[in-house]
């Protein structure tokens, strides 16, 4: 008899592929949203939904109901413990029997920047409830280039206060994928699992793959990180996530956090998508 799964984050970049992937596999899922319109698309697709809310106990409870696997990914703020601490409890309670969480490269309670303490706090109370549990770490997202299409597409630029730092982004696909085989196989209980590219790449690596692909020269444009931040805060970036985005393009600038996982690979059975790819498969985001 197959697990029944609830997906909580099921309308984001990741959720939202595992619950297709979820959905051509005949998988027994319900997907909680909090939007009305946003669960009327998804059952017309033939995904069902039911309203649920982190922030709402008695609504988590009522999605929980019959459920055996969860997965875990709420919005990047500093709750992140409180709503997924939520969730934990809601399921401890319910007898959820798996949670797979989607966390962040180098997560700790003791990590040197915000968004991995927020996360290494929620790890910290999933294994303190005492629910089995897979972790996954994905590095930097290649859909993070989404952001840069507006230069690219008009100026033929991409912006990096990286230099020549090289870190090995990961395709959101694949770490729906690997989310899918954890939540429908055995085996995946108690493991954290880094998730990565093929390989390191710069952004000249990167700018070179978006020339190769549409045909003309982008370059890249070095900015420091200063002045990354202050960009970022004149966008609306809250100050916190700001300074998180500075330490981390600081490290990766200095070499660091370029380190190669065969995770993706072992995992799901076929190498992890490259940037080469990537960039094919979305080429029109950047025409």
């Amino acid at each position: 008899m197959q697990p029944k799964i609830l997906v909580i984050g099921a309308t984001g970049t990741i959720g939202s592929r595992l619950c297709e992937r979820l959905l051509v596999e005949k998988a027994d899922f319900m997907a909680m949203v909090r939007n009305p319109l946003k669960a009327k698309a998804m059952n017309e697709k033939g995904m069902n939904t039911v309203v649920g809310d982190l922030d709402d106990m008695e609504l988590l409870m009522d999605a929980m109901e019959g459920i055996d696997k969860i997965f875990l990914l709420s919005v990047t703020s500093p709750d992140i413990p409180r709503l997924q601490g939520n969730a934990v409890r809601a399921a401890k309670t319910k007898g959820v029997r798996h949670i797979v969480k989607v966390s962040v490269r180098g997560a700790a309670t003791d990590a040197h920047f915000n968004i991995a303490r927020f996360h290494g706090d929620a790890e910290q109370i999933i294994r303190d409830s005492g629910i089995p549990f897979t972790f996954l770490q994905p590095h930097s997202f290649m859909q993070n280039l989404f952001f840069d299409a507006k230069t690219i597409r008009e100026q033929n630029d991409i912006y990096s206060s990286l230099g020549t730092g090289r870190i090995p982004m990961i395709d959101a696909r694949d770490i729906a994928e690997v989310a899918y085989m954890a939540l429908t196989q055995h085996g995946h209980e108690g493991k954290s699992y880094y998730l990565t590219g093929p390989q390191a790449i710069s952004y000249e690596d990167i700018a070179g793959e978006l020339s190769k692909r549409l045909n003309r020269k982008i370059k890249v444009i070095p900015m420091t990180l200063q002045e990354e931040y202050n960009q970022s805060v004149s966008a609306g970036l809250p100050l916190w996530l700001a300074e998180d985005m500075k330490i981390v393009n600081g490290d990766y600038s200095l070499g660091k956090g370029r380190e190669v996982s065969d995770d993706v690979e072992n995992v799901t059975g076929r190498k992890a998508i490259d940037i080469g790819q990537f960039i094919s498969d979305h080429k029109e985001r950047f025409k």
